[in-house]
């Protein structure tokens, strides 16, 4: 029942990031071109259209995160989504309904980041030839992986910020981290969007960004359990 409440409150959300991950799609075929005439580009300039990419679909796993319990609504009462009382009284522990709103978001975010290899491929970015299907492939995995850590960090937030507030903020802060990670120099070798493509170039994951990515992934959402097991609503 909790997996079925949980696709019931967030399928709106779903679909509308659904259309937000077709839309490089749709926007590139909708521009004529003549046929069998990929664009030709530098590789300096296939890697930053590859990173911003990788930006792009990393405010998926951002709008998918929730807390479990602080659940989606169009009604409020006193500051309270409305479905929260009624979550609040299943009976279930809060480390349940944390655990079911976490694993459903994530694997609609794993769904949805299917989509940005294909967006890649259609667009031609980048030599096609060296681009195989396995680095397509390559790609989603780091992609997925990387995301995890994006995502509990907005189920974090999400425990602690109203909605509004918490997706305009991590958005925000998304941005803010991509400027610094790309034009600062000295935090080049941080830059976590970089690792995320680059099985694009060198064909082999970058395991230890994954690995990283996991721990900060774990810990965010050991936070956030913490402050949902805890939190008086």
């Amino acid at each position: 029942m909790l997996w079925y409440k949980g696709w019931l409150e967030t399928r709106p959300m779903a679909l509308f990031m659904l259309l937000f991950a077709l839309f490089p799609i749709v926007l590139f075929l909708a521009v004529s071109r003549p046929a069998n005439s990929a664009p030709q580009v530098s590789g300096g300039t296939a890697e930053t259209a590859m990173t911003f990419n990788a930006l792009y679909y990393s405010f998926i796993p951002l709008a998918l995160a929730g807390s479990g319990i602080k659940t989606q609504s169009a009604r409020m009462k006193r500051g309270v989504h409305g479905s929260t009382y009624f979550t609040l009284s299943l009976p279930v522990s809060r480390f349940r309904l944390f655990a079911t709103r976490a694993g459903l978001g994530i694997l609609e975010t794993i769904a949805l980041l299917a989509i940005a290899p294909c967006a890649l491929r259609i667009a031609a970015i980048g030599p096609e030839d060296h681009v195989s299907r396995s680095d397509l492939f390559g790609f989603w995995v780091t992609l997925t992986v990387c995301a995890s850590a994006i995502y509990f960090l907005g189920v974090l937030l999400s425990t602690i910020l109203e909605d509004p507030v918490r997706g305009w903020a991590s958005m925000f802060g998304l941005v803010c981290v991509y400027g610094l990670l790309s034009k600062v120099p000295l935090l080049a070798p941080l830059n976590f969007f970089r690792a995320i493509v680059s099985p694009l170039f060198t064909h082999s994951l970058p395991w230890t960004s994954m690995g990283i990515s996991l721990a900060v992934a774990a810990v965010l959402g050991f936070l956030a359990l913490r402050v949902v097991q805890t939190r008086e609503y």
